[in-house]
């Protein structure tokens, strides 16, 4: 079990914002983001991100070439281009997302809502309640890498992230 409260918080890639790794792999990542103002995200071109608000308003990605992206619905993974390049706007205070990242020419993968554990990669638990088969309970935002023996109880929202090889 991955438990929220003995996550490192460390700095973005950029500096300017705060991120506390789930789990690292050669080419992957997943982890929270604190999003305590606004600011330009990080690089990371050549890489696939999902994006997923776990608390807060929300936030816009104001892309450099006029595009954008909201952020504003809870539990709602977006997928976008890690290397474009954007700037973070909140709309109304801090925000901590869920981040997928991949090398895109090595790894795909894939951020999915569910009630029910997934059979592989990894569960966060997002609210309700969830246990594993030796006895250990999950807290709101705890992870488990799988397969593990996860038993989501009722009302139980997981985020299920996979990252598969290419």
């Amino acid at each position: 079990m991955i438990r929220l409260a003995d996550l490192a918080i460390s700095p973005w890639r950029n500096n300017l914002g705060r991120k506390a790794d789930i789990a690292t792999g050669p080419g992957w990542l997943l982890g929270f983001a604190f999003l305590d103002g606004d600011a330009d995200f990080s690089d990371y071109a050549g890489q696939d991100r999902t994006i997923t608000l776990l608390e807060g308003a929300g936030f816009v990605l104001d892309g450099a070439d006029g595009s954008a992206v909201v952020v504003d619905r809870l539990h709602r993974p977006t997928p976008f281009d890690g290397g474009w390049p954007c700037r973070c706007r909140l709309l109304s205070g801090p925000c901590v997302v869920l981040n997928a990242i991949s090398e895109r020419a090595r790894w795909s993968h894939a951020v999915t809502i569910t009630g029910q554990p997934p059979d592989a990669g990894f569960a966060v638990l997002l609210s309700g309640t969830a246990a594993l088969a030796d006895g250990g309970r999950l807290g709101p935002r705890d992870a488990v890498a799988l397969p593990a023996s996860l038993v989501a109880g009722p009302g139980a929202v997981l985020a299920a992230a996979r990252f598969d090889p290419r």
